[in-house]
């Protein structure tokens, strides 16, 4: 996948200093097109079909289009321009708009660049034994896989994964595959897309935490695919039940708040959290995904509208989130005194889902609520000494 980024002078400069610090396959070029004043003005329609050209004759395969502010601020139609070119090229052409004031972070560049691959995805006939795995790279062997994935490989199922760092092929013959499996969010645009244009089902694996969802979302790929999971699960099933039911006893009525140290989603998090009995006081959410709307809507169905935050500096952070009155933190505070319990090394839970994640959620929480009463008991004594 090769790259084009369009826009100012100062934008070119920014991308160039990304590319050099990214390997680079010697197959793909990463180009800047860089507008001059009267294209700021006037539109960069002609240049830019040049540039495509040029791109398509020094070998590009595929060609990602990126747009920066100005190219989306004065109406550039880049639909319109591939439309018009795709025909008379090789490379296989696509586009995403990332105006710096609609992309203030890095989960919309990861979702809208995904979702800019289906305009590669071409229409073929679906093959019952391959699935598609979106958001796990074939590359992530440091991430442990989870629980689902070797039991469909074991029911003779070919699992096709579709993240960054996939091969591009995989992601144009991924409408062959019988069912999408998603388990990012950075995915989920995708799989709607997918679904809507090639009919293809999706199941949001990553979304659910509650015995209860998980077991309704297990029936659902096994109603799909033909399969019986149930058996094979049930032993990790008993012990996330197990552990779901002890954490209902102990952590009901303690409010919590959750920090930028995670990597789990969370507005979906704390609708979980909420369902232990545990209230929600503040939240940092780096950026709302498409999903987040109806999430939000469900948390404050449940009776709950707790702060919402985007922390950005950590020194100041931590005495404003030690003010609060809260008894847990998902998320380390940095520069904190420790004044509040914490579930540290959240990004571990990256990758994870179903009844093993919930158990492990589950099992560190109450390992740092017994911690936390340990530390308590032990400074109650010296304080009698």
């Amino acid at each position: 996948m090769s790259t084009l980024v369009v826009g100012t002078a100062g934008c070119g400069t920014y991308s160039r200093n990304i590319i050099a610090k990214t390997h680079v396959k010697e197959d793909t070029f990463h180009w800047m097109y860089i507008l001059d004043a009267n294209e700021v003005v006037f539109g960069c329609r002609k240049g830019l079909i040049d540039a495509i050209k040029v791109m398509d004759r020094a070998g590009a395969g595929a060609l990602m289009i990126i747009l920066t502010c100005v190219p989306e601020v004065i109406g550039e139609d880049i639909e319109g321009i591939i439309h018009e070119i795709q025909p008379r090229i090789n490379a296989k052409l696509s586009f995403v708009q990332m105006g710096h004031f609609k992309c203030n972070s890095h989960p919309s560049g990861y979702w809208k660049t995904l979702l800019a691959f289906g305009g590669l995805m071409e229409a073929s006939k679906t093959d019952s034994h391959i699935i598609n795995i979106l958001g796990r790279s074939p590359h992530e062997d440091h991430i442990p896989v989870p629980e689902l994935l070797p039991l469909l490989e074991e029911k003779g199922f070919t699992l096709r994964m579709l993240a960054p760092k996939s091969d591009l092929q995989d992601f144009v013959k991924a409408p062959g595959g019988r069912l999408n499996i998603v388990l990012s969010p950075f995915m989920n645009p995708l799989a709607e897309f997918m679904k809507d244009k090639f009919n293809i089902p999706f199941i949001s694996f990553h979304e659910y935490y509650a015995i209860s969802e998980i077991d309704k979302i297990y029936e659902d790929i096994s109603k799909e695919l033909d399969i019986d999971l149930k058996k094979a699960l049930n032993e990790n099933r008993e012990e996330a039940l197990f552990l779901e039911n002890k954490a209902k006893e102990i952590f009901n009525g303690l409010k919590y708040i959750a920090t930028h140290r995670n990597s789990l989603m969370p507005i979906r998090l704390a609708i979980y959290i909420s369902s232990l009995g545990m209230e929600p006081i503040l939240l940092h959410i780096e950026e709302f995904y498409p999903d987040d709307k109806k999430w939000a809507k469900a948390l404050k169905e449940k009776g709950y509208n707790p702060l919402i935050c985007h922390m950005v500096n950590e020194v100041s952070d931590a005495p404003l989130l030690e003010s609060l009155d809260v008894d847990f933190s998902f998320g380390e505070i940095p520069y904190g005194t420790g004044k509040i319990p914490a579930l540290k090394y959240m990004y571990e839970f990256y990758g994870q889902m179903g009844y093993e994640r919930t158990s492990k959620l589950i099992s560190r929480m109450l390992k740092v609520a017994e911690e936390s009463k340990t530390d308590s008991e032990r400074g109650e004594r010296i304080g009698a000494s």
